[in-house]
């Protein structure tokens, strides 16, 4: 899962807050800055969905080759599509929860300020709901095609070996960089929605 296309998004979210806060400031450039973030989340989305129909559909293939062998990759598959339906639905839920243009400027922030904490909770949460599934799937993939692949046992324990290790490096991987992109990149931003938030309502 590839966060670092947002990255640009929220850190182009300078907002004025404080003694420097400017309400007129902040309502031109704020349509602006919340329509590239919601940009970057539904190409995300889009993104992850087309990879989960596309591996998903591999392992049907692979499945559909290996006849009556396969069937533990139907599993792989439900996982997949279980998957690609999260972001689905993620998609669903934007559209739903969108607020239109002419909205006031503080129903904009709110919306706005709701979207960044999901997120966040989304990449604090990446290995339940994005690796687990993701993981399981390759596992049951993996030994599904060592268990009926015509090799010797000590070659299935090296194969099984390196994927483990592949799958224990990426996944680990994948782990830190959502954390850090939260750390370094939701909550500044969240903590300039906020601020901004509190001073548009203090504003006389």
């Amino acid at each position: 899962m590839n966060w670092s296309d947002l990255q640009s998004v929220w850190s182009g979210q300078n907002l004025a807050a404080g003694a420097d806060f400017d309400p007129a400031a902040l309502q031109r450039d704020f349509e602006a800055k919340r329509r590239r973030l919601a940009r970057g989340l539904f190409w995300r989305d889009t993104r992850e969905a087309a990879a989960g129909m596309f591996v998903a559909g591999v392992f049907a293939y692979c499945g559909w080759q290996m006849g009556r062998a396969g069937w533990p990759l139907s599993a792989a598959v439900a996982l997949m599509l279980g998957l690609t339906g999260f972001f689905v639905r993620e998609r669903v839920r934007a559209h739903r929860r969108r607020v239109g243009a002419d909205a006031p400027l503080l129903a904009k922030l709110d919306a706005e300020i709701a979207e960044l904490h999901r997120q966040h909770r989304l990449l604090l949460t990446v290995g339940t709901w994005y690796l687990a599934p993701c993981n399981t799937a390759a596992a049951i993939f993996a030994i599904t095609m060592e268990v009926n692949a015509p090799i010797p046992l000590a070659a299935k324990l090296a194969a099984g070996g390196i994927m483990l290790g592949v799958l224990a490096t990426v996944s680990w991987a994948v782990w830190a960089l959502n954390r850090r992109a939260a750390r370094r990149l939701i909550e500044p931003r969240l903590n300039e929605l906020e601020t901004s938030r509190r001073a548009f309502l203090s504003f006389p």
